[in-house]
């Protein structure tokens, strides 16, 4: 038997928006002490798991990235399973893909299925411009025409899929307040 049969009460939480809005500033502010979670982010599996090659990720064929998405889900489930808590995890439904302009849909077919709640930290185009033109390590791209798209995809598919799947959904605005709200949501969950 799986997490999911073994642990119902266990949480398994997507916390997503579009890249650039904050959830790991967010994450870094929320005191973790008095929460029963294990906090991960899907990139810093997936860097772990391609190590040097990590950078090549987003020209990789989709079928390829497809299946290193497997293999992240299977990593949050053995790492649920070790250490008995809820799961909280710094990810993305979508993605603007880079090689072909579009915004992709990356949650798996099992991601569907593990998944209780999304947390998705909502912005407005003009905060995540501001973000991304100062977070200079990371390419990101700053067309606002693109961020109000993807912004847009990330809401859309956050509640289609709450509705098709049963996951939770919960919306939290960004800004100085956001934390808190995690907070709250959180120790709710």
């Amino acid at each position: 038997m799986n997490i999911v049969d073994n642990a119902k009460s266990l949480r398994r939480i997507c916390f997503t928006c579009v890249r650039g809005v904050g959830k790991s500033s967010v994450l870094k502010e929320l005191n973790t002490e008095d929460l029963n979670v294990c906090f991960t982010t899907g990139s810093d599996i997936l860097q772990e798991m391609m190590g040097d090659a990590y950078s090549l990720f987003e020209y990789l064929p989709e079928y390829r990235k497809y299946a290193y998405r497997l293999k992240i889900r299977e990593k949050l489930q053995s790492l649920q399973e070790q250490t008995r808590k809820d799961l909280l995890v710094d990810s993305h439904i979508t993605v603007y893909n880079l090689k072909t302009g579009g915004t992709d849909v990356i949650f798996t077919h099992l991601d569907y299925e593990f998944y209780t709640d999304i947390i998705l930290l909502d912005s407005y185009p003009e905060r995540i411009l501001d973000h991304r033109q100062r977070d200079t390590k990371k390419k990101r791209v700053t067309d606002m025409d693109i961020i109000q798209k993807e912004l847009e995809f990330e809401r859309c598919k956050a509640a289609e899929i709450s509705d098709k799947y049963g996951i939770k959904l919960h919306m939290i605005q960004m800004g100085e307040g956001a934390t808190k709200e995690l907070d709250k949501i959180l120790k709710v969950i």
